[in-house]
């Protein structure tokens, strides 16, 4: 009788191990890494202050590099177009430091578009953009690649990757819009990363 118990249990551990979710995996796998991973854009990091966020953006206002973005919300920065690259599908990329209480920065918020984008051009909408976007993200930020999720969040399909601390969510929000989450899961998930 010992030996049927044993084998059910083992089989129940196994399904539960195999019942682990690609997302939780990543994250359990990329905590027990212990290796920090703090970098943004620009040389911005998760942990920089709102003060050195702003002056950041000044010194790459005064540089030509950025611009503000609609109603002086956000940061306002045009892709780099590749030389063969139709000027119809530049990308703008609107950013801004999300911050605690503190005012230290645990993340970033980001909007990505065709600036050429409107209803009746239906190859510039954002699920076209997505991949590239992506991209763009893996080469800004090397590591992982983007694993599809559920997100109760947005109610949406989205896109993550995690190295380290740092998870990237990637979305559409519309037909216009590719939204793009940092966040510093040190602060979201502080048993895992201690």
């Amino acid at each position: 009788m010992k030996y049927p118990k044993l084998i059910v249990a083992i089989l129940i551990v196994v399904s539960v191990i195999g019942c682990e979710s690609k997302y939780t995996s990543m994250l359990n796998r990329e905590a027990k890494k212990n290796i920090p991973k703090d970098s943004l854009i620009f040389g911005m990091a998760m942990g920089d202050s709102k003060a050195d966020f702003f002056k950041r953006c000044w010194q790459l206002n005064q540089e030509g590099v950025v611009t503000h973005g609609p109603n002086n919300q956000t940061v306002k920065y045009q892709l780099p177009m590749a030389a063969d690259q139709e000027s119809s599908s530049a990308i703008t990329l609107l950013f801004y430091g999300a911050f605690n209480e503190q005012n230290t920065m645990v993340g970033m918020d980001m909007s990505f578009s065709f600036s050429a984008w409107s209803p009746w051009n239906s190859h510039l909408t954002a699920q076209n953009l997505l991949p590239l976007v992506q991209d763009t993200l893996v080469k800004w930020f090397p590591g992982n690649d983007f694993i599809e999720v559920k997100s109760k969040k947005t109610n949406t399909t989205a896109y993550v990757k995690i190295d380290g601390n740092r998870q990237i969510m990637a979305y559409y929000k519309d037909d216009k819009d590719v939204v793009v989450k940092i966040e510093d899961l040190k602060q979201k998930y502080p048993e895992k990363y201690n």
